[in-house]
């Protein structure tokens, strides 16, 4: 009799230490479906229940079954399991917006407080709900309702009518400036071209002749070539600018 209580003893504190081993995993995330890694180890996707493993510290990953464009992001979290313990975990997938504006540039207001300016991306969960203003000066104030469904706000703002005047008064004075800087930077172009293929030319005849004249004159040509070239590129990016500038 003491044989057999001894043996039933024995395999009860097997048992219960077979159990205690292990650790159980429940995982399951607000989209259901998410493929779940431990370690890059694939083990199913979401709701998973019971999953038994030994006891340490894991790699836990979810990809977002729902991911279309970067604004959406996988969740990457360490797990510590415990021998014995059940984990019941629910993971959130964190979600953004993005928030930008034609121009850009503009101040972003929650209230009063400037939250940042366009373009922008904020985690939805910290604007949720609320009302942004879109401010930029000489033009109209715009309004947008953080409401979840919309991921990618473009605001095309309107021009003030009193601004309009001096928008157009300040793009054809940009113009007026840029075209003749334009005009120069093409001339040099042109130059620069011209003396380059000219040395070119005498060099060739240097080759033939051994005069040094033409080595003389061929550094000549070759150095206003240059300075033509360094003033074509100085001018071109004069002139963008100006067109480009806010």
């Amino acid at each position: 009799m003491r044989l057999i209580l001894a043996l039933i003893f024995f395999l009860f504190t097997s048992i219960s230490l077979s159990q205690e081993s292990y650790g159980i995993l429940n995982i399951d995330s607000e989209i259901h479906g998410a493929s779940v890694f431990i370690d890059s180890q694939y083990v199913g996707l979401t709701p998973i229940s019971n999953f038994k493993i030994k006891p340490g510290t894991y790699a836990l990953k979810l990809k977002n079954p729902q991911i279309a464009d970067w604004l959406e992001q996988d969740v990457v979290q360490k797990v510590e399991v415990k021998a014995g313990d059940t984990l019941n975990l629910f993971i959130t997938f964190e979600k953004f917006i993005k928030i930008n504006s034609i121009p850009f540039s503009a101040e972003i207001l929650l209230g009063d407080s400037v939250i940042g300016l366009t373009p922008s991306v904020f985690k939805l969960r910290e604007i949720f709900g609320k009302r942004l203003r879109i401010k930029k000066q000489g033009y109209d104030e715009a309004e947008i309702l953080i409401d979840g469904k919309t991921t990618k706000f473009e605001i095309n703002l309107v021009p003030k009518k009193e601004a309009e005047a001096e928008l157009r008064t300040e793009r054809r004075s940009r113009l007026n400036v840029a075209l003749p800087i334009a005009g120069i930077s093409l001339a040099n172009g042109i130059l620069s071209i011209y003396f380059k293929s000219k040395a070119d030319a005498l060099y060739n005849e240097y080759v033939s002749t051994g005069d040094p004249e033409k080595l003389n004159k061929m550094k000549q040509y070759d150095k206003i070539a240059g300075i033509t070239l360094v003033i074509f590129e100085l001018t071109a990016i004069i002139a963008i600018y100006t067109l480009m500038r806010e």
